[in-house]
């Protein structure tokens, strides 16, 4: 059961608050105009109040240029709880500025805790300006022992950060380890215009006593972390944090009376296990920040794009719909260029959002066919674009961001509230007109440092009203279609921070689909999503078959949520072979392992797979909430030194009996779960590129 929430107002010459999840605490500091980072503790003790840092503020603000972490007076304090959170809202006013700050603090259970600002101009006539923020930031892990004498291992760095290290297409989900030098601040940033190939999550690590953090940014633009370890000849140490939207200044010019908020920060602790961690994050990410489109599982879907690409066609159409059918998809999709004329690239017309010369009868001939076959139908569309050869882009020359005098082609300036409007407008057009179960957005854009808007005599930057403006038509979009599928992707995972994935019920993590890194990318993701958000693809479609065995293939996309496209040009063509393989994994997921998928423990054997695309082993394990059921994959990547790996399972019920049943092959044998998991299973795998999946049922 989850634990209660709490928040514990501390009275007395320091005003704080204490913030209680599970066994965490988190406590704050008024203190000379200043609200401080006092304390983290991870076991449920609070510290005593002479232990506590008062030195290290808990956020930062700089307006028009000007710091603004300091120079506060109380203004209030109130608490609520709807019965799984507890919130917390402190207002403080400025004493210089007229600048009032309410900072929201939620206690959500599983160790985690979610915060944000809202800023509001108390001025009646003056537009201030947002130089920048950080709506977290504090101290970890304070150590008074002296590491060099008393402890003898002075050359063990403290603390070290787990993030994704690659930040160019195609190689998300590269989880490393990076030790934080002593005095030398690391920090790591996006600057595409969205939240990258990267993305703004982060695992503190403490070296010597243990211990781990999870920060999550909700921040679909430019951003920064940074960590800093503090240290001593006498052997003291802390560990400094901070996460913020990060844009040239001001990033949001902010009229008279107006209020806006900042991006959430999602934060948790952990003392038992980086296993633990991870469970904690996806349990609170489920239960209070992501988003499903009713009950059951993610629906199996088929992407059009296929053998066709963008030159589809009616006939080509309904050919894909007839292979979805026999594989048993649930959901088709047409991909991009629907809209557009024969031989038209599909990104010279985006922003045209009619059907071109391809499919003279429109989508609903195909439309109906998918429903007659029993499948939901989808629609790709680019609504943040316009091609150089679009309608839009003729007409409305002036929709586009400018920068330095020049306006950047095809990105479309949300910014301006004439193209926010037009871009919801077509979106419900779209949905209502199609009547679709499932709304694909994409965002094949680099923004870069955004472009600039003149406002009140300044130039105000793009960025941070274009993530208002998405992220305020999705959430309108969520409450008029509440039962939609909404696929999130931007060139593949150019945007997987919990801003926009919080908006979306699944996640196009990464464009890459070929052997081995596509596995790498899902065991990656899967440390910061859960794994049932986090699409993967089997199929020719990226070159996703140019590698490895189809049972791997489908091994990796089972795991995830799965999505086909191009198993063969045609049903008359296909493969037998091909066909019972592909049909075999689908009954997989659908009867066993999406049963509870949703509610999965993640085990990740191997959290950091070393190499260009993925060397040595891959082992991931899903287990039940009641212990019952599992599955695990364990994959031959390149470069493995050995062929056999053996795998102890962690999630299961030592005193329990287990069917076992391995893909591929079939075979079967009742096990107990005491074996599989202190003796393990030896898994002999002899080529490259070749893994096992292992399903385990309780008997009894």
């Amino acid at each position: 059961m989850q634990a209660a929430n709490y928040i514990t107002e501390l009275k007395g010459d320091k005003k704080g608050w204490r913030y209680g999840s599970d066994v965490v605490i988190y406590t704050e500091r008024f203190v000379d105009g200043r609200l401080l980072s006092a304390a983290y503790q991870e076991n449920g003790i609070p510290i005593y109040e002479y232990s506590e840092r008062l030195d290290k503020p808990a956020f930062d603000l700089v307006m028009d240029g000007e710091s603004m972490y300091f120079g506060w007076e109380f203004a209030g304090y109130e608490t609520s709880s709807d019965g799984s959170v507890a919130s917390g809202r402190l207002t403080l006013r400025h004493s210089l500025k007229p600048v009032l700050l309410t900072i929201v603090t939620q206690c959500c259970g599983y160790g985690f805790f979610r915060r944000w600002l809202e800023i509001a101009n108390a001025s009646k006539d003056t537009t201030l300006g947002l130089t920048s923020v950080t709506p977290l930031c504090g101290c970890l892990w304070a150590m008074s022992d002296n590491l060099k004498d008393n402890l003898r291992d002075n050359s063990v760095i403290p603390y070290s950060v787990g993030h994704f290290a690659d930040f160019d297409w195609g190689n998300e989900g590269n989880f490393q380890w990076q030790d934080i030098p002593l005095n030398t601040e690391v920090s790591y940033a996006s600057t595409r215009g969205r939240s990258g190939h990267s993305s703004p999550f982060f695992v503190l690590r403490n070296n010597i006593y243990g211990g781990y953090f999870v920060c999550h940014l909700g921040w679909s633009a430019n951003w920064r972390t940074s960590f800093f370890t503090e240290f001593h000849n006498d052997g003291r140490a802390s560990l400094h944090f901070a996460a913020m939207p990060h844009s040239v200044s001001p990033a949001r010019l902010i009229a008279p009376g107006e209020t806006i908020k900042t991006p959430e920060v999602h934060f948790g602790l952990n003392h038992e296990s980086f296993d633990a961690a991870v469970q904690n994050l996806h349990s609170y990410l489920r239960s209070h920040v992501l988003r499903s489109a009713g009950p059951g599982g993610q629906p199996l879907i088929w992407n059009h794009w296929s053998y066709m690409q963008h030159e589809m066609s009616e006939d080509g159409l309904l050919r894909e719909i007839d292979v979805a059918a026999e594989i048993g998809a649930e959901i088709f999709i047409v991909d991009a260029g629907w809209y557009a004329d024969k031989d038209t690239p599909w990104w010279e017309t985006t922003g045209s959002w009619v059907t071109g010369s391809r499919l003279p009868h429109d989508l609903f001939p195909v439309f109906d066919y998918a429903r007659k076959k029993g499948m939901g139908c989808g629609l790709w569309v680019e609504i943040e674009s316009a091609g150089a050869k679009s309608k839009l882009a003729q007409e409305h020359p002036d929709w586009f961001i400018t920068r330095y005098g020049h306006t950047v082609g095809r990105v479309l300036d949300l910014a301006k509230p004439q193209v926010k409007q037009f871009v919801e407008s077509e979106i419900m057009r779209i949905i209502e007109r199609y009547e679709l179960e499932l709304f694909r957005l994409d965002y094949n854009l680099d923004a870069l440092e955004g472009g600039f808007n003149l406002k009140d005599g300044r130039y105000e930057n793009t960025l941070w009203r274009h993530v208002e403006a998405i992220h305020e038509i999705f959430d309108k979009v969520r409450l008029r279609f509440p039962k939609i599928q909404l696929e999130n992707c931007s060139s593949g995972g150019g945007r997987t921070d919990l801003g926009i994935v919080s908006r979306f019920t699944t996640t196009w993590v990464s464009d890459w689909m070929r052997l081995p890194r596509t596995v790498r990318i899902l065991n990656g993701m899967s440390i910061a999503l859960p794994p049932e958000f986090i699409d993967r693809l089997a199929g020719v479609v990226m070159e996703a078959s140019y590698r490895g065995s189809l049972d791997t293939l489908m091994h990796t996309i089972v795991l995830a949520h799965p999505t086909l496209s191009g198993i063969t040009p045609a049903l008359s063509e296909a493969n037998p072979a091909l066909l019972a393989c592909v049909k075999k994994y689908v009954a997989i997921y659908k009867n066993f392992i999406r049963t509870f998928h949703r509610e999965a423990r993640v085990y990740h054997h191997t959290p950091v797979i070393p190499g260009a695309d993925g060397a040595g082993w891959c082992a991931l394990e899903y287990v039940s909430k009641d212990r019952r059921k599992a599955v695990a994959a364990i994959f031959r990547l390149v470069n493995a030194e050995e062929a056999v790996y053996l795998l102890r399972f962690r999630g299961l019920d030592a005193n329990l009996k287990y069917r076992m049943t391995t893909e591929p092959g079939g075979s079967s044998a009742v096990v107990d779960g005491f074996v599989l998991a202190n003796d393990g299973l030896s898994i002999r795998l002899d080529n490259a590129l070749t893994s096992k999946l292992i399903l385990l049922d309780a008997t009894g």
